[in-house]
């Protein structure tokens, strides 16, 4: 190996986008060298494999050798001090670019109460990050012993930090039951809760899962997901939603690999151009290696198409027209098929389409009928699949403007005006209800699209 070599020791999970990511950023900055993937027999101890590490001019390591490589460096930097952790080496030397990324990604720690969920290896990062802030910090897992045994780990560095684990989410709202929730005002002295995702609920493909339920929300000031695929978890969009401040993990995988290779090119300075191409590319990576679906959902006429054709071309995707889909395999127009056969027969159809077009094992963008997730099963649907709902709120009058008179619509065409009004109103709760993320669809396609990619984290922010 040449001296010019860098690598990830240890077998990379499934779909791991590490290594692209970390060539990707050496491509942007014009280095030659070379990013390779080093994956020992299980169970080879760590003195075995060092002849063959300082061959290399720095790497990276997989959870399972994160402690065990610290007695062979000559030094820690404090990031990996403070976790007892290394993810980083450079010259024998130690560092954890996981909390130095947390650090750099996470809203400031300081003064508040954080609710951390689950006690593995990211949640232990967020935990000292947490301690070295001075906050105060309760841990909840699915196992209460391990939460207590991350709470001594942490006490012992840290002695004067508060830590409670409750044994479950009930006992935290019962200490939390009689205070204002975020967003009010506070008494003096008041210390705000935050909220620390450190479990996998929610990651592909249970996109629709979440960690805590969404009603518990409101408790918090922000939220801090490390979930990466998708690039914004449903906990993230359901904060936002609330007007909650909220960050997926993305950011975190982003800028943990960009700090290794500033430690290993200390002379490189990446521009923020490049840095948000490489992002973007990310992202493109993400959606390859764990299919989704983005479903464009709303009331007829609300510009789901348009739309989803904009959105299609940002973000590199194949657009899907639901209606289009039923069309094509039932060789009959939408309304031949109501006058035909009515609208049960009509559902049943959309929902046998709808679970084909989900399952096909590639990420697309989807534009579904005003109707077609309205009943129950078509969310069941929806919600065993790896796919999130993004609602266009389109404005009634905007709608009334580009539906006309309904033609080519069965459910609208030579009906009273006054029933597009009704059937909208009647609609709308439930399109809210099924969102995950929402959108005014008023403006532009184009402008519309560009707000959906930055809101799924998705335009090289």
């Amino acid at each position: 190996m040449s001296a010019t070599s860098f690598g990830l020791v240890g077998h990379p999970p499934d779909g791991s986008v590490l290594p692209f990511l970390h060539r990707a950023l050496m491509d942007l900055a014009g280095i030659s060298d070379t990013y390779q993937i080093i994956d020992p027999p299980a169970g080879t101890p760590m003195r075995e494999m060092m002849p063959q590490l300082e061959n290399l001019a720095g790497y990276t390591c997989g959870e399972i050798y994160q402690e065990s490589i610290i007695p062979h460096l000559t030094e820690l930097d404090s990031s990996a001090r403070i976790c007892g952790a290394v993810n980083t080496v450079c010259q024998k030397k130690g560092y954890n670019t996981e909390y130095l990324a947390l650090i750099k990604t996470c809203p400031d720690l300081a003064g508040h109460r954080i609710l951390l969920l689950g006690a593995g290896r990211i949640s232990r990062i967020m935990a000292f990050a947490a301690a070295a802030a001075k906050a105060e910090l309760w841990i909840l897992a699915r196992r209460p012993e391990q939460a207590r045994q991350l709470a001594d780990d942490v006490q012992k560095s840290y002695q004067d930090c508060k830590i409670h684990c409750p044994d479950d989410l009930d006992e935290w709202l019962a200490a939390i039951k009689s205070e204002p929730p975020a967003g009010s005002s506070k008494p003096d002295g008041f210390c705000p809760w935050a909220l620390l995702n450190g479990t996998p609920v929610g990651s592909w493909p249970h996109l629709s899962d979440l960690p805590i339920p969404a009603e518990y929300l409101s408790h918090f000031c922000w939220i801090y997901d490390t979930i990466y695929y998708p690039a914004v978890s449903k906990l993230a969009l359901a904060g936002r939603s609330r007007g909650i401040p909220a960050w997926g993990g993305q950011g975190l995988l982003f800028n943990q690999a960009l700090i290794s290779q500033q430690i290993w090119h200390p002379e490189i300075t990446f521009s923020d151009a490049g840095l948000a191409a490489v992002y973007r590319k990310l992202s493109r990576a993400l959606l390859e290696r764990f299919p989704q679906t983005l479903i464009l959902n709303g009331f007829m006429g609300s510009g789901k198409t348009t739309i989803g054709e904009a959105l299609a071309a940002n973000l590199g995707l194949p657009l899907t027209d639901l209606d289009q889909a039923i069309e094509k395999e039932s060789g009959r127009s939408i309304p031949e098929i109501f006058a035909a056969s009515g609208e049960a027969f009509f559902r049943d159809l959309e929902r046998r389409i709808l679970a084909q077009v989900l399952q096909n094992g590639h990420s697309q963008i989807l534009s579904v009928g005003g109707g077609a997730l309205i009943d129950p099963a078509a969310e069941k649907i929806v919600r065993n699949a790896p796919a999130l709902v993004i609602y266009l709120d389109t404005p009634l009058e905007k709608i009334m403007e580009w539906v006309g008179d309904g033609a080519g619509r069965p459910l609208l065409h030579q009906k009273d005006p006054g029933h597009l009004e009704e059937l909208y109103l009647k609609r709308q709760p439930r399109y809210q209800e099924m969102a995950d993320f929402r959108v005014s669809g008023a403006g532009l396609p184009a402008q519309v699209a560009a707000s959906i990619a930055a809101g799924l984290d998705m335009n090289g922010g």
